[in-house]
């Protein structure tokens, strides 16, 4: 025991930890002021809150958990885990609880989870220790086919509910990782090529809703009443804040309910809006500390399975801040990709404090 915590002492990444600890409790503020005056039918204030505060005290459990849990011993349940996440994706299509038109919830007594965000970790997990041993193989063009085959099933019962971003979020997560093992350039080129020359076909599976996002993308104005509405709106939250913000609980676009899903896809336009570009910088810098931990340790780990668990964590980040960011400012389309840390939801925040564990994981083990 003492040997664990002379471990723990000496190897783990304080910084990372502390920036993960400030930047939940920024969330928790800002969502505060999102929610507490939102026309949701809740008479507490702090419904909201409480809510994610008991998430986050869940998740951060969970990754204490990983912490000591030594991810050499994943290959005995990468499999088990890979397989358990496609079992709960189908049970989300055939009995999971829809939505606004996506059926992503499965329910466990009185509380919803979504399958998907679990699945993100599923797939870091068993890409990992496929990739790892059989990295000489992969200049095999079969082999590098494997590991798409593998994550193309969970996008396919992703994209069944449907949700798009989210079947995105795991290409990006494989590119990275496969990137990482150090898969031939030329495979990747053909992979770009051949993904380019299907956009027609992937076009034609889109739900009109998702056609529609992605033409106001270019556009919102086109429908300002309607699917550009959203975008107009952040962009308005955003530009208003200047440069030190309305104040904290100030903001006309959320406090007034302008913003659409400002506690969970468009938080960081409330963030913008209240607390002007200061606040945007202190977040992105609590990001970029995350990140460079992140990919510090990827590059540091004792072993390719380390490194890539670690780059799948980091490109897991990286992904959901960057697209939420970029959605929020309409500089890319709306895809409904939260934030991490920040955004309200159980699942994701779960989610997002396993990955940090992950990370923790890996830096704590990187000596024998």
């Amino acid at each position: 025991m003492k040997e664990r915590l002379d471990r723990l002492t000496e190897n783990l990444d304080f910084t990372l930890l502390f920036a993960v600890v400030f930047i939940c409790f920024y969330g928790l503020l800002v969502l505060y002021s999102s929610t507490r005056l939102a026309a949701t039918g809740e008479s507490d204030p702090y419904f909201f809150v409480k809510k994610q505060s008991l998430w986050a005290l869940l998740g951060f459990i969970l990754l204490t958990i990983i912490i000591f849990f030594d991810y050499h011993n994943l290959e005995r349940y990468s499999k088990v885990i890979y397989f358990g996440a496609i079992i709960l994706l189908i049970m989300v299509i055939s009995t999971g609880r829809t939505t606004y038109g996506a059926r992503r919830w499965l329910a466990i007594g009185p509380f919803d989870f979504q399958p998907s965000e679990f699945a993100k970790i599923a797939l870091i997990a068993f890409l990992a220790d496929f990739l790892s041993k059989n990295k000489p193989k992969l200049d095999n063009f079969f082999y590098y086919l494997l590991p798409f085959a593998y994550t193309g099933l969970l996008i396919l019962l992703v994209f069944m509910q449907p949700d798009l971003g989210t079947s995105l979020v795991y290409l990006a997560i494989l590119i990275i990782m496969l990137f990482v093992a150090g898969i031939k350039i030329k495979f990747l080129a053909f992979t770009f090529l051949a993904a380019l020359s299907s956009i027609p076909v992937l076009w034609t599976f889109l739900k009109d809703y998702q056609k529609n996002r992605l033409i106001l993308f270019l556009n919102p104005n086109l429908d300002p009443l309607g699917g550009g509405y959203n975008v107009i709106q952040s962009r308005i939250a955003i530009g208003s804040g200047g440069f030190l913000g309305n104040g904290i609980f100030s903001g006309l676009q959320s406090q007034l309910n302008f913003l659409p899903a400002q506690h969970t896809d468009f938080i960081f336009s409330v963030i913008g809006e209240e607390l002007g570009f200061v606040g945007t910088i202190l977040l992105l810098g609590l990001y970029a500390v995350i990140l460079w931990r992140g990919i510090k340790i990827a590059l540091e780990a004792r072993d390719l399975l380390g490194s890539l668990l670690a780059a799948g964590a980091v490109a897991f980040l990286f992904f959901h801040i960057v697209v939420n960011i970029g959605m929020a400012m309409g500089m890319l389309p709306a895809t409904g990709l939260p934030l991490p840390f920040l955004s309200y939801g159980g699942s994701f925040m779960i989610s997002n404090l396993i990955v940090i564990g992950i990370l923790l994981n890996v830096e704590l083990h990187k000596t024998n």
